[in-house]
């Protein structure tokens, strides 16, 4: 959790909590412990012991692990759960805003999905970053992106959250470990598959699959929920190894979905509880431009446009994108904290949702798109991020599951306000 306010020396990170101690009822009878309901006075419990008084905040900004509900009246600030798949089903209609009404009654409320809050994090650490394509490896794999105003006024930062592109890219996979669950064709639509349903050995998967966590568990054979046939049990650097290759394959294939959206794309920043293993094993995206693409499949080398390489052609270009991976887990997980302390200096403009329902259940889509404008007709350029290097300082790891930040409101005498994250 992170205290912080407007100048410099006005953050202060308190001390970590576990996602179950805010999150979590032990006494539910239930095997689901979570208890949305009830977190609202075990935060104000938590920032009480920190010196923080909740009713004096101004300001709250939750990160989501999933997606926030596009269809209220307020459509300048979200605060209600769509879904949140790694987590509970409780979470559904959770409205933040409803709930910490009472704890925090001055707050102003919102709720930003988590692979937003990452891309602002990106937007936040590197202000002259003109477009990014954010991977964040997680329960499941998510991508997001980041584009400024090309104009270079900094009139806007445009993230967006991309369900679809991890659901339906497919890339080779160049090791005999295949994949768990998947997706089944019916008649009604797709369908997931089982988690203990596998094709193992198989030459491809989609990314979602081929890069979740029963993938990262099952390689050093320590996933409890599938059986043990279905898990090599590799050693510490092999299973690295493999897990960089698929990593390549999909920051390749990534790379080239962002181009034909956006154009090329500066970097590729890879975030995540599972990144670092990949930290100098995967150091450059490298695609071939979709403009120059042969038309002719039949004359196309096997494993092009599934992050597959290709011998280089006259005909062809390529493009090389540098790749960034975190030095170490607790420096990713700072990014979507300075995310949602970078987004309270903004407001949210526009959004659209372009794209269908990857699987037809009600609660994903195939894309998210928001726009965000700095307050007060201001440039991005005078947006203040003094916070970053207040937030600089190592930490210990932090549960990366659920977030909060917090303003705490202006009052006389003093020289700013704070905020405070978990």
């Amino acid at each position: 959790m992170t205290v912080g306010g407007r100048g410099p020396g006005r953050v202060r990170r308190l001390p970590p909590v576990p996602t179950a101690r805010l999150w979590q009822n032990p006494a539910l009878e239930s095997e689901d412990k979570f208890d949305p309901e009830g977190a609202p006075a075990r935060v104000r419990d938590y920032l009480l012991t920190c010196g923080v008084v909740s009713s004096q905040l101004g300001r709250l900004v939750f990160a989501v692990p999933g997606t926030v509900d596009l269809a209220t009246e307020d459509r300048s600030d979200y605060t209600v759960v769509k879904n949140t798949p790694s987590m509970s089903p409780r979470f559904r209609g959770f409205d933040f805003k409803l709930a910490f009404r009472e704890v925090c009654p001055r707050a102003k409320v919102s709720a930003v999905p988590d692979g937003l809050a990452a891309a602002l994090g990106v937007a936040c650490e590197n202000r002259q970053l003109r477009s990014a394509l954010v991977l964040i490896l997680g329960t499941a794999p998510a991508v997001a992106t980041l584009f400024r105003d090309p104009s270079g006024k900094g009139r806007f930062v445009e993230v967006a959250i991309w369900q679809s592109w991890v659901w339906f890219t497919k890339i080779r996979l160049d090791d005999p470990h295949g994949y768990c669950g998947g997706l089944r064709v019916t008649k009604e639509g797709l369908r997931v598959k089982p988690k203990d349903s596998h094709k193992i050995p198989h030459h491809q998967a989609r990314i979602r699959f081929a890069l979740d966590v029963l993938t990262w568990e099952r390689l050093h054979g320590a996933c409890a929920e599938l059986p043990p046939h279905t898990q090599p049990s590799l050693s510490a650097e092999a299973a690295a190894k493999v897990w960089a290759a698929r990593l390549q394959r999909a920051v390749d294939a990534l790379a080239e979905r962002f181009h034909s959206v956006y154009g090329p794309p500066e970097e590729v920043h890879v975030l995540g509880g599972n990144a670092t293993a990949a930290r100098g094993l995967v150091t450059a995206a490298k695609y071939v431009v979709p403009e120059s693409r042969n038309p002719n499949p039949r004359s196309r080398p096997r494993g092009a446009g599934m992050g597959g390489t290709s011998a280089e052609s006259e005909e062809e270009l390529w493009q090389r994108v540098p790749v960034r991976v975190a030095q170490d887990d607790a420096t990713q997980q700072q990014v979507a904290l300075r995310g949602l302390l970078y987004s309270s200096h903004f407001k949210l403009k526009q959004v659209s949702a372009p794209g269908q329902d990857p699987l037809a259940r009600g609660w994903t889509r195939g894309g998210e798109i928001y726009m965000y404008v700095p307050k007060d007709g201001r440039s991005e350029k005078e947006v203040s991020a003094d916070f970053v290097a207040d937030m600089a300082s190592p930490v210990e790891p932090q549960q990366p599951r659920c977030a909060i930040a917090a303003a705490r409101r202006r009052t006389a005498g003093s020289s700013g306000d704070g905020s405070a994250s978990t």
